[in-house]
């Protein structure tokens, strides 16, 4: 503080318009680079815990931690396979070592570009020479590892299963991604298919043993979480909403149709009654009478959902998820990727979790959700799943947002719509109404019966009266 104190004015105000301009080219920069997960997001230890490698190390952030030694084995071994292998795909003309040396010396003569792919302070502790020796072990580990994971076969790499699992998910972590530049420097073949090594490796080896042999991707991803969170984007394979203009979104980009009137202003405007929710929870749906049902059309896309309105409740679908064991550090890495400060995005993941910690507030909705084929659970009990849907909805740029119009998370317009038909619905009496008597008098196939059959016997006492009054002559 002394120090900026005693700086001249005119050399502070230069000072503050040139960081200005740093951090505009950092958010409209076109491609992220490889960082450690934003600060704040490691200053809550329990979210922290899942983005620590446990057993291996990609790239310069882990690469000096002590209790990675093992993984540092696995990947020398790995290297040396892959060198093998590629000095007999160039048609025997290169032994071994000559293999080696042109690898190695790819990544020298590219070491400048490569840099330029990560964060400063993630290399700086570095000298040249390590970062060449580095990325040569890594990427070549990680190029053998993409090609012949199985996860029932541990032993094409050398591995155990318990070894394998926990390689396997650290691969997938944030703080050990490596640019796709690199690999594709490094790949066997001129225009390898890196597209089908990644999605290869995210089938736990499938891919292979079906004889797919090309992926085609529709945008070039820069590293492998980046091709997963693809995955559970719209049909662009991730295209971006914010534009790199202007930072504007039009409502068209977002391919979703908001009502008129919910366009023309922010709910701040209109009667603050249309946006003040009044269900709490799927249970609160329920008894409005509204079903959740599985949507199984595009099953992973995370704003695959909708809501339809009916006579006797409604229908509110969506997306189908599996959750196991390896979930939480999963969509964690995501969401910490996506508030990532050059990574221009639009909050897919975030908006998600926002929108379903909504919905789940215990147990008892996730067994909702289950029930209705929504959620397979493979985590643990459903305490434990709900416990994670709640622990991620805090503090999500979504969550902050997600009745507001804003061009920072436009994204979750497909969310707001959603949710304000299910207000509608919610706020009609008589929807209520006609659920409760459903779900009183109705609600098995004998109490069904039980009213048709009572109908059935006033009808009858109707006509027989009638006929009594008015006798045929």
């Amino acid at each position: 503080m002394a120090e900026i104190l005693h700086t001249p004015v005119d050399e502070r105000l230069t000072q503050l318009l040139h960081q200005t301009f740093e951090v505009h080219n950092q958010i409209s920069s076109s491609k992220t680079k490889i960082q450690r997960v934003p600060t704040f997001l490691r200053q809550n230890p329990d979210f922290a815990k899942y983005c620590i490698p446990k057993m291996i190390s990609f790239g310069p952030i882990h690469y000096q931690n002590d209790d990675l030694k093992q993984g540092q084995q696995f990947k020398l071994q790995w290297t040396s396979l892959y060198i093998d292998e590629y000095s007999e795909e160039t048609n025997g003309s290169t032994n071994k070592e000559a293999a080696a040396k042109l690898l190695y010396k790819i990544i020298q003569d590219n070491i400048g570009r490569l840099k330029l792919l990560f964060s400063v302070d993630v290399i700086e502790c570095y000298v040249d020479k390590e970062l060449i020796w580095m990325l040569f072990v890594d990427g070549c580990s990680l190029l053998y590892y993409m090609d012949k994971v199985e996860d029932h076969r541990p032993e094409k790499l050398r591995l155990k299963l318990d070894q394998l699992m926990y390689t396997y998910r650290d691969i997938m972590l944030l703080e050990n991604q490596l640019p796709m530049e690199l690999l594709e420097l490094l790949s066997k073949k001129k225009g390898a298919d890196l597209g089908f090594l990644m999605h290869n490796f995210l089938s736990g080896g499938n891919a292979k043993q079906l004889g797919m042999h090309a992926i085609k991707l529709k945008q070039n991803p820069t590293h492998i979480l980046d091709y997963y969170r693809s995955n559970f984007v719209d049909a662009e394979n991730g295209k971006y909403v914010m534009k790199q203009d202007d930072n504007k979104v039009d409502d068209e980009d977002i391919q979703v149709s908001l009502p008129p009137e919910d366009l023309d202003a922010p709910p701040v405007d209109r009667d603050a009654s249309r946006f003040w929710e009044r269900y709490k929870n799927i249970r609160d749906l329920k008894s409005a009478g509204i079903r959740v049902k599985p949507n199984k059309s595009n099953v992973l896309k995370w704003d695959n959902i909708s809501f339809t309105s009916k006579w006797f409740g409604g229908e509110l679908r969506l997306p189908m998820f599996l959750f196991n064991d390896n979930s939480p550090y999963y969509f964690r890495n995501m969401i910490a990727y996506e508030m990532c400060p050059d990574f221009n995005n639009n909050f897919g993941c975030s908006s998600f979790f926002s929108f379903m910690d909504s919905l789940i507030d215990d147990a008892e909705d996730v067994k909702e959700l289950r029930l209705a084929g929504v959620f397979q659970n493979l985590l643990g009990s459903d305490e434990e799943l709900a416990k994670f849907f709640n622990e991620l909805g805090h503090d999500l740029p979504t969550k902050l947002f997600h009745y507001i119009r804003t061009d920072a998370v436009a994204y979750s317009k497909k969310y707001i719509q959603v949710k304000f038909q299910i207000q509608k619905h919610y706020r009609k009496r008589w929807n209520k109404w006609l659920a409760e008597a459903r779900s009183t008098y109705f609600n098995t196939p004998w109490s069904l019966l039980a009213f048709l059959a009572a109908l059935l016997a006033l009808v009858l006492t109707f006509i027989q009266a009638w006929y009594a009054i008015h006798p045929k002559h």
